[in-house]
C-alpha cells in the first residue's frame, strides 16, 4: 500500500507543478493603453509615447500600447480616474505626476483617495527641479523673482508645475501669482513665448537644455542640481516646514512614473515591473530615448517607488500641516 501512497503524492506534486506553472504563463497581455495625465506634446505624453513603442516587447503577449490623453487637474482627474472606474486587468495603465502620492494630504477635499493603494510600476528620471522665467521676461534673478508681480503658470493645484511653484512662493515670500489651467508644460511654454505670463516652476533639467537660450534658470529644488543655481528650500529655516519641503521633493526621486490601477492583480503587476525594469536598460529603448532631447534617464523600479511613497507619508501631521501651508 506504500506505493500507493507515494504513487499519489508524486501525482500531486506534479499537478501542482503544473498548476503553478501554468498560473505563472497566465499573464498575458493583449492591447494595453497607457492614459496620460495631461494633454499632448507636454514631457509626460512624450516619454509614454516612448514608452508605449517598446514595453510590449518584454510583456507576455507582446501586446499592442497605445497612448490617451486624459488632461485635467495636474493628472488629479486620471488619478480619481485610475482609483475609481478603469479596470484592474492590466490593460490600462497611467502616467501620473508624482506628486499625486501626497496630493490626499496636501488637498484632502479633493484629493480622496489612498495613495497607497497606487501600484507604481517604475518611473524614468531622479532629477532635481527648477523654476526659471523667459528671457524676455526681464526677470534674470533670484532678487527680481522673490519681488517683482508677474505671472507663473501651472497646469492644476495637484500638479507639480503648482506645488513647487507655490513652495517657493510661499516658502521664500514672493509676490508673483500662479495662474493654473494649462494642459501642460508645452502650453504653459507656449504662453512663455507669447509673454502671456513670465515663467514656471516644477520643471526637468531636460527642458532647460532644449531651450536653454530663451530661459533664465531661478533656482532648484531637490538634490544634485548646479551649483551655481542656488536652492529655492534651502532659505527655509523652521525646522519643521523645512521637513515638509523635504517631503514635498521626495517626489523628484520619481519623476515621469507609470501606475497599475488598485486591485491589479500581483502577478500582473509583477510583469509589468519585470517588463519595464527591462525595457529601461534596452539599447533600442536607449537609442530612442535619445530623440527626446538631452532627457537623463534615471529609472527607479515599482518596488523602490513603493517603499518611498510608504516611507514619506509616514511623516508626522505636524509636517503634513506644514505642507499643506507651503503650498497653499
Amino acid at each position: 500500500m506504500h506505493w500507493i501512497f507515494w504513487r499519489l503524492l508524486a501525482l500531486f506534486a506534479v499537478a501542482s507543478l503544473s498548476w503553478v506553472t501554468c498560473r505563472a504563463q497566465a499573464v498575458e497581455f493583449q492591447t494595453i493603453t497607457i492614459k496620460v495625465g495631461y494633454g499632448a506634446g507636454g514631457g509626460y505624453d512624450q516619454t509614454s509615447r516612448l514608452i508605449a513603442r517598446h514595453l510590449g516587447r518584454f510583456l507576455p503577449g507582446q501586446p499592442n500600447i497605445i497612448v490617451q490623453n486624459v488632461p485635467g487637474g495636474g493628472s488629479l482627474k486620471l488619478t480619481k480616474m485610475l482609483v475609481g472606474s478603469e479596470p484592474a486587468d492590466g490593460s490600462v495603465i497611467a502616467s501620473i505626476s508624482e506628486a499625486m502620492f501626497y496630493a490626499p494630504i496636501l488637498d484632502p477635499e479633493n484629493a480622496t483617495f489612498d495613495p497607497l493603494a497606487l501600484q507604481w510600476i517604475g518611473s524614468l528620471v531622479d532629477d532635481p527641479a527648477y523654476c526659471l522665467t523667459s528671457k524676455q521676461s526681464g526677470i534674470d534673478t533670484m532678487e527680481k523673482f522673490l519681488q517683482s508681480d508677474f505671472l507663473i503658470g501651472a497646469t492644476g493645484k495637484n500638479s507639480t508645475t503648482y506645488i513647487f511653484a507655490a513652495l517657493a512662493k510661499n516658502g521664500m515670500k514672493a509676490r508673483y501669482k500662479i495662474v493654473t489651467g494649462f494642459d501642460g508644460t508645452a502650453d504653459i511654454e507656449l504662453a512663455m513665448q507669447r509673454g502671456e505670463i513670465a515663467g514656471m516652476c516644477g520643471v526637468s533639467s531636460s527642458l532647460l537644455r532644449n531651450d536653454r537660450a530663451a530661459i533664465n534658470i531661478i533656482g532648484t529644488f531637490g538634490q544634485g542640481g548646479s551649483g551655481a543655481t542656488p536652492s529655492i528650500s534651502a532659505t527655509i529655516a523652521d525646522p519643521t516646514a523645512r521637513q515638509a519641503a523635504d517631503l514635498i521633493e521626495s517626489a523628484l526621486h520619481i519623476h515621469h512614473p507609470l501606475v497599475a490601477p488598485p486591485g491589479v492583480p500581483k502577478e500582473t503587476v509583477d510583469a509589468l515591473r519585470k517588463a519595464y525594469s527591462a525595457m529601461v536598460v534596452d539599447a533600442d529603448f536607449l537609442a530612442d530615448a535619445t530623440k527626446l532631447g538631452d532627457l537623463t534617464l534615471n529609472p527607479t523600479s515599482g518596488e523602490a517607488i513603493s517603499q518611498l511613497v510608504a516611507q514619506e507619508l509616514k511623516a508626522t501631521p505636524a509636517v503634513f500641516a506644514a505642507a499643506r501651508e507651503l503650498v497653499k
